[in-house]
């Protein structure tokens, strides 16, 4: 199992209905996929942990990737782990700038 990190730009604009969308969305999906993870947006970038079967999360980014709401995908770490940080949160949303979060959860 791994936790990967990644940032990227969000297109001008988003509104709270769409990033609830995007996380009810990733909740239906990740559950599927024994994946979880946390996404924080500030308003203008994105930042998303995630945690699960490599195989998994390697499809998984390939689509985020794609995503038209947000560009320059850079994954940041990755890291193998024996324990999920998001255990029960198939995506939690952190509001605002509370990035703090997923640093700390990538350090564990």
């Amino acid at each position: 199992m791994i936790r990967l990190l990644y940032v990227s730009t969000a297109i001008p604009n988003l509104s709270e209905d769409d990033i609830a969308e995007i996380v009810a969305t990733a909740n239906k999906h990740n559950a599927q996929f024994d994946i979880t993870g946390a996404l924080a947006y500030n308003g203008v970038n994105f930042a998303q942990v995630l945690e699960g079967a490599e195989h998994h999360l390697n499809q998984l980014m390939d689509n985020i990737s794609k995503d038209h709401r947000h560009s320059g995908v850079i994954e940041m770490m990755r890291n193998p782990i024996e324990v999920r940080a998001f255990d029960g949160f198939h995506m939690k949303h952190i509001e605002g700038l509370q990035f703090d979060e997923l640093v700390s959860a990538m350090n564990t």
